[in-house]
């Protein structure tokens, strides 16, 4: 059996012994009540896994939004006598709608102080469900939910485990096309490196709200499954032990991973089941597995599992995607952008990092922008590109004034750029690196995203050609299916290049790109930084190797403390007295230096 089909063999296998459980246990045994509510927390724990595993927010509240599911199923279904499935769909809305609500914290906050207000989030909601007794009964909860039904039919245990199953292959396969999606590469690049969302596009709000409300509506859904299983549902279902569970249950099973929900609620859900007969042991095993898991399995049960398999099995053979990128593709001119910058000031507390800055880049040029340390130059980059705010001044993109404006907003302008050290995605390959770049120019909404509707699938694969194409220009073309994290200094810098390009910049910024590079890869550099000016893209470089920046550059700024020395032709600046003394030193002016 080839290694490749083995995946597919595997999930075939687990499909084929979920649909076979009920013949073999019976219709109304305990096994199938219990494997029923498996894939219920399954459902639950696969939303809150693409939260916390993929965007990084960790929520300690999720049974809250378990519960609005629950409670409205029973209330609508007990009170109103609505059908199951109309009731389901509110309690997924209302569990979604708050979820907008408890996300708005996410905005200002980082992920630990985030877990907190989840947590408060759910407490101050179990209260609720205690104090609003004529809503609903207080701690007796609300009994006698009715099973779903649907032309007449009652669904009984049997068909219930079913539908589950059901429910839970179609939120797997959802989940699964939106983290493989631009929404899903924004997701980790939110989490792991929000300056390399921003730059492309991305914003880490709406992003973090997209997960949050994605996660809710699950957990409402899980839980209106968990109504009608139950058939009572009462406060004590909802504790923050309920919300903790979950986060267990990702966390050991593989936080991040898809399979990792499903393997961490099959363990840790049927272990304590299984060790029934165990009973006085049962928590001493539990607690000694646990341990195990911290010590020897610190990336979750799934994890674990796929370093054993890749330890007996070696490497996978990978479809290589650079021998897609073989053929050399022709690169279409770029019309690039100017950019106009005039008394521009930023200043840190007492530190004056900028102070009345002049810069002019016509459009299609190469302008370089050299200084001593703590010149201002990066500040500069930041200030015309969105991530700083300045004080004073003004920054013109093109004709549009750009002042102010966020950095995903100036992004989508156009405006792509690389950073002092390398902001690639460390787990993602390189090509998903690239794919990243082309965030604003995906027009595949989330839904068409989600059913992989023909649109969203044949963007994909355009995107995906476009990126191996520009791995191709950049000169990494078979670094594509490596993660980023493995691919060495300089050629992770091309590749922030390549991100850029892809997203349709036409004016690059540049931050030391030539640092840590040896000398043959800054001979490449300098021959694709000409390249890219040749297809008419502007490009603005801060740089300290001269030679390079008097090779690829028409025109140079020198900044010192915060205000322009000097600007002009390269030739002309390298040889200003101003610029030797304060960039060079006294003693390289005093032996005249040639530029």
């Amino acid at each position: 059996m080839s290694r490749a089909v083995i995946p597919f063999a595997t999930q075939a296998a687990a499909l084929g012994v979920a649909l076979a459980l009920p013949a073999v246990v019976g219709a109304n045994s305990y096994a199938l009540f219990v494997a029923t509510q498996l894939g219920i927390y399954i459902i639950a724990a696969i939303g809150l896994n693409l939260l916390a595993g993929y965007a990084g927010q960790v929520s300690l509240g999720h049974a809250a939004f378990v519960a609005i599911g629950a409670y409205s199923v029973a209330l609508l279904t007990v009170d109103h006598q609505w059908p199951f499935w109309a009731a389901a769909v509110v309690g997924m809305v209302l569990a979604a709608a708050l979820g907008v609500l408890a996300a708005l914290p996410a905005f200002r906050l980082n992920t630990w102080y985030f877990a907190f207000i989840t947590l408060a989030f759910a407490l101050v909601f179990e209260k609720m469900i205690v104090e609003w007794r004529w809503l609903t009964k207080g701690f007796a909860g609300v009994v006698g939910v009715p099973p779903p039904s649907a032309f007449g039919y009652e669904f009984g245990p049997r068909p219930l485990y079913y539908t589950v199953v059901a429910v839970t292959i179609i939120a797997f396969i959802l989940v699964r096309n939106v983290v493989h999606s631009r929404f899903g590469r924004a997701f980790v690049a939110v989490r792991d490196v929000e300056p390399a969302a921003l730059a492309v596009g991305a914003s880490p709000q709406r992003t973090k709200l997209v997960a949050f409300v994605m996660s809710a509506a699950l957990a409402g859904i899980a839980g209106a499954f968990f109504a009608v299983q139950k058939t009572v549902v009462t406060p004590d279902d909802f504790t923050a032990d309920f919300s903790i569970f979950f986060l267990l249950t990702v966390v050991l099973g593989g936080l991040g991973t898809l399979w990792g929900p499903i393997i961490g609620a099959l363990v840790f859900f049927l272990i304590p089941e299984l060790l029934a007969g165990l009973q006085s042991w049962r928590m001493l095993i539990y607690g000694g597995m646990l341990l195990g898991l911290m010590l020897f399995a610190p990336h979750g049960l799934y994890g674990a599992l796929r370093q054993v398999w890749r330890r007996f099995a070696g490497p996978s053979p990978r479809a290589s995607a650079a021998a897609e990128a073989s053929e050399a593709r022709e690169h279409p001119p770029i019309a690039g952008l100017a950019l106009a910058i005039s008394g521009l000031r930023k200043q840190f507390g007492g530190v004056q990092a900028l102070d009345g800055v002049d810069l002019s880049v016509p459009a299609g040029s190469c302008c370089a922008i050299v200084g001593p340390n703590g010149s201002g130059k990066t500040t500069l980059l930041n200030l015309a590109s969105g991530y700083y705010v300045p004080d004073a001044g003004s920054v013109k993109i093109g004709d549009v004034e750009a002042l102010g404006s966020g950095a995903q907003w100036i992004a989508a302008r156009g405006v792509g750029r690389t950073f002092q050290t390398p902001r690639l995605v460390a787990d993602l390959t390189a090509l998903d690196n690239v794919m990243l770049g082309a965030y604003t120019r995906e027009r595949a909404g989330l839904l068409s995203t989600a059913l992989r509707l023909p649109f969203a699938r044949a963007e994909a694969r355009r995107l995906r050609q476009e990126a191996l194409g520009f791995l191709q220009f950049v000169g990494v073309a078979d670094r594509a299916d490596v993660e980023a994290g493995e691919i060495p200094h300089g050629q992770q810098r091309l590749i922030e290049i390549a991100r850029a390009m892809i997203g349709g910049a036409r004016l690059i910024l540049l931050d030391e790109p030539a640092a840590g590079l040896s000398m043959s890869e800054l001979e490449r550099l300098e021959r694709l930084i000409m390249r890219i000016c040749g297809l008419g893209a502007t490009i603005v470089i801060v740089e300290h190797h001269l030679d390079l920046v008097a090779n690829v550059a028409s025109h140079v700024t020198v900044l010192d403390r915060g205000t322009v020395l000097a600007a002009g032709k390269p030739a002309a600046v390298f040889n200003d007295g101003r610029v030797m003394r304060a960039y060079m030193g006294e003693r390289a002016l005093k032996a005249g230096v040639p530029a």
